[in-house]
């Protein structure tokens, strides 16, 4: 019997507003940051992490990886709190299905970062995001029978250049099992990533229930995915992140 079932879909055309007012009232806003030029926003976001979080940033032995670590989430505090009208500082994570961090106020949030991106979804429904850097010297194809299906694997060797449709596949499948916390495991061949609705066992998603992942290009190189429960009829907001909100109320 399948109890869950997963529509993948693709927004062609994403329109990056500027203006975050509304974003604390969207039912799902997806943020993109430019980590790259977060140097100097570090003094300030560094003040509203929490201890944990300083000393998760010290594990890193790149200055780059701890730079888009803090500025993640640093900048994930100042968009939570302006939906649950906390202090940035005082905002507190518990952690949820297999320990995947969430809010007791009913919002929802993920995050993910790569190369000079970072993506931050927050909403009132459960959500996953991801994504990738095409990195032109990654060995894709080694990882292509253990985390596709025969049939995804045709789709991504069928184009000519089957780099940017691995990536494609890839992060709608990570965004689909971060919304649902059940992460990555010797299941993940078995998340459909292929465009149309997918009926499947509830127990490979790790949630029952239909769900909605949607393909997005964050920037040139920069593929990305959505991932929430719910129909695609949800259609999200998607902001580029306005830098004014640093040294704002916070």
């Amino acid at each position: 019997m399948y109890a869950a079932s997963v529509t993948c879909t693709a927004f062609q055309d994403v329109t990056w507003l500027t203006d975050p007012v509304g974003s604390s009232t969207d039912e799902l806003a997806v943020f993109r940051v430019a980590l790259s030029d977060g140097a100097d926003w570090m003094p300030h976001l560094h003040r509203l992490l929490s201890p944990d979080e300083i000393e998760r940033a010290a594990r890193y032995h790149r200055s780059d990886d701890r730079l888009r670590f803090c500025g993640t989430r640093g900048v994930l505090r100042l968009l939570l709190a302006r939906c649950t009208h906390q202090p940035a500082d005082r905002i507190e994570f518990i952690a949820g299905v297999n320990r995947k961090p969430e809010l007791n106020s009913g919002w929802h949030f993920n995050v993910s970062h790569a190369g000079n991106w970072a993506l931050i979804a927050i909403g009132k429904v459960r959500v996953g995001v991801d994504v990738e850097w095409i990195n032109p010297d990654f060995a894709f194809r080694d990882v292509l029978q253990a985390s596709f299906s025969p049939d995804e694997q045709y789709y991504i060797n069928a184009h000519q250049d089957a780099r940017p449709s691995f990536y494609q596949l890839w992060t709608r499948k990570e965004a689909m099992v971060k919304a649902t916390g059940k992460g990555m495991d010797d299941a993940f061949a078995r998340i459909p990533s292929l465009a149309g609705t997918h009926p499947l066992d509830a127990r490979l998603l790790g949630q029952a229930g239909h769900w909605t992942v949607s393909g997005f290009t964050v920037a040139d190189g920069y593929p990305a995915a959505v991932a929430h429960d719910g129909t695609s009829s949800l259609t999200p907001r998607f902001y580029t992140f306005d830098r004014g909100l640093i040294t704002g109320p916070g």
